[in-house]
């Protein structure tokens, strides 16, 4: 239990910001209240689906392994993110692959740092 509550706040933690700066370009004094619900509701699905796929003994070569699991948290937030909501730069998916692909990296630098090494 602990495990997946730990996989949940991780997602939350890193796809919330990552998600909340793309939606506004970088203009953190452009952020409201809908930019946060979205934001959150993004990492929400993530942080759901990461849970999910971590209660198959099948995946555990993923989760123990920092490139597989940020290759893995990339995928899940750009399709999260693409059927969340719209882009708001040129091109339909360019934000939500913009978002998995600076979550993935975002996940794979923290897991390099004792942050990252915690278990439960």
């Amino acid at each position: 239990m602990k495990e997946h509550l730990s996989l949940f706040g991780n997602a939350l933690a890193k796809v919330t910001p990552t998600c909340l700066m793309l939606m506004v370009q970088g203009n953190a004094l452009a952020l409201t209240m809908a930019h946060w619900l979205t934001a959150l509701k993004t990492a929400g699905l993530v942080g759901t689906v990461l849970v999910l796929l971590s209660l198959s003994p099948k995946t555990k070569a993923i989760r123990d392994n920092s490139y597989s699991m940020a290759g893995l948290v990339a995928l899940v937030t750009t399709l999260a993110d693409f059927n969340i909501h719209a882009s708001h730069y040129d091109g339909v998916t360019t934000e939500a692959l913009m978002t998995g692909l600076c979550t993935g990296l975002l996940w794979l630098l923290v897991s390099f740092t004792p942050l990252g090494n915690i278990k439960e």
